[in-house]
């Protein structure tokens, strides 16, 4: 089953969509529609669930013509068999979270999730009576993601649903969306412009900037292209990576990217398996050889495999078993003398991470 879109729409502030891709999803879990603030993101999605109707475009899912302006078919919102979760939860507040989750359930579809599965997943059995008045940001968004699963959805879209969440409220609802993709096995089109939550959830990116689609792929051959570093809101790539047959060791945990051992603050929680981390680029120290006897715990070592040059700084992708980015200067780039191929060790100091 694929999905296609292809549409035009000019707003009259003089913003213009003009975009087109199709995602396959069987193969991929969940696509990240990826890019900076004002890009088209949420105009996309907006098109798909059939909240805005594009002046020229269609939409089809598998075998289901969703939208074709050619054709003068539009199905509305609640005939489209999709599944949606926004940035802001919109759940009814004079109902509880019961009968929010089952406002529109769909209890005759074949594959449809159980109530009773849903909340034990999503961990919200204690809510039910309760009204979104009475919740915290991360229930409100537990309840929206169990109603949009109990619509029974071909297709699940979420508009970047941890945006307005700070960072530890944001890295558990993270760990409940990657519990209800593996879960339910319910395809997803994921919006966000977080390079951490792109490269945590996704397993296909399409790049959109400007209205138009610069490129499609895996996350981490998109973020490796100079256009992610080129925007105005962006300071450069991110590293997000998995830590492998992770464990506690004394105040410290241990595990391993690539072949590297690698040590950690502890966790503030439950993060997992497998557990991502995420730390800057410039807290990354190139190395030439490596250097005993200095404060930083982790040495990874590795070869260049791209060099990202910019105004402000140089970025260098390193393969160490996955891909680490640098930021470096543009001096330091010239005395090390690195390039695509050269040997680097990277060093890291343990604070450096966050559980993602």
């Amino acid at each position: 089953m694929r999905l296609e879109f292809a549409a035009q729409h000019a707003f009259p502030t003089g913003f213009r969509l003009d975009a087109e891709f199709e995602t396959s999803l069987h193969e991929h879990r969940v696509t990240v529609l990826f890019g900076p603030s004002g890009s088209g993101k949420s105009t996309i999605l907006n098109i798909i669930a059939g909240l805005l109707r594009p002046q020229q475009g269609r939409v089809r899912i598998g075998d289901r013509m969703l939208a074709d302006t050619s054709s003068k078919i539009w199905l509305p919102p609640e005939k489209r068999r999709l599944g949606v979760v926004f940035q802001d939860h919109r759940l009814f507040p004079h109902l509880t979270v019961a009968e929010n989750l089952r406002y529109g359930m769909d209890r005759k579809r074949r594959g449809a999730a159980r109530f009773d599965e849903v909340v034990e997943v999503l961990e919200i059995g204690g809510l039910l009576e309760r009204r979104p008045g009475d919740l915290s940001g991360g229930e409100c968004q537990r309840t929206a993601i169990g109603r949009a699963l109990l619509r029974a959805p071909e297709l699940l879209l979420f508009d970047e649903p941890l945006s307005a969440v700070d960072r530890p409220l944001r890295r558990r609802i993270m760990q409940y969306l990657v519990r209800v993709i593996e879960r339910f096995e319910i395809p997803a089109l994921y919006v966000t412009h977080s390079q951490a939550e792109a490269r945590r959830l996704g397993d296909r990116m399409v790049l959109i900037d400007n209205g138009r689609i610069l490129r499609t792929g895996r996350p981490d051959e998109v973020l490796v292209d100079e256009d992610t570093t080129g925007w105005p809101n962006a300071s450069g790539p991110i590293n997000v990576v998995r830590l492998d047959g992770w464990e506690i060791v004394g105040n410290v945990a241990k595990g391993r990217i690539g072949e590297n051992t690698v040590s950690l603050p502890l966790p503030e929680a439950d993060v997992g398996r497998p557990a991502f981390v995420q730390f800057s680029p410039n807290e990354v120290v190139l190395a030439t050889s490596d250097l005993p006897g200095i404060s930083a715990r982790n040495h990874l070592k590795g070869k260049v495999c791209r060099v990202v040059t910019t105004p402000e700084a140089v970025f260098l992708a390193i393969d160490v078993g996955q891909l680490v980015w640098a930021e470096i200067t543009h001096e330091a780039l010239r005395e090390l003398e690195l390039s695509p191929g050269s040997d680097v060790f990277c060093l890291i100091k343990t604070h450096a991470f966050a559980w993602v």
